[in-house]
C-alpha cells in the first residue's frame, strides 16, 4: 500500500534491541524518543508523565495525519480496519 511503518517509544535503544529479539526480529525500525520530544508534540503522553499510550498515526506524504487513534488496542480488529482504510484514501 505504499506504507511505511515505524514504532516509537520512551524506551531506549537497547530495550528496543532486546524486545526485537525475543520476537525474532521486526520488520520495522523502532525508535528511541527517551525525552519525549515526539510524545509531547503528538499529545500521547501518559497521565503519570513517564513513557505514552499506544497510539497509531498514518500522515501522508506531506505530513498530514489522515488517521489518529490515541486509545490504540491490538485486541481489537477494528482499529486494523480503521488504519487500512485510512492507506486506502486517495
Amino acid at each position: 500500500m505504499g506504507a511505511e511503518i515505524l514504532a516509537i517509544s520512551a524506551d531506549s535503544l537497547d530495550s528496543h534491541r532486546k524486545f526485537a529479539e525475543r520476537l525474532g526480529g521486526v520488520p520495522f525500525p523502532m525508535l528511541s524518543d527517551e525525552e519525549g520530544r515526539v510524545i509531547r508534540l503528538y499529545g500521547v503522553g501518559k497521565p503519570e508523565g513517564k513513557g505514552a499510550r499506544r497510539s497509531i498515526f498514518v500522515v501522508d506524504r506531506d505530513g498530514r495525519i489522515l488517521h489518529a487513534n490515541t486509545r490504540y488496542s491490538v485486541s481489537e480488529p477494528k482499529h486494523y480496519q480503521a488504519i487500512l482504510d485510512a492507506l486506502r484514501e486517495p
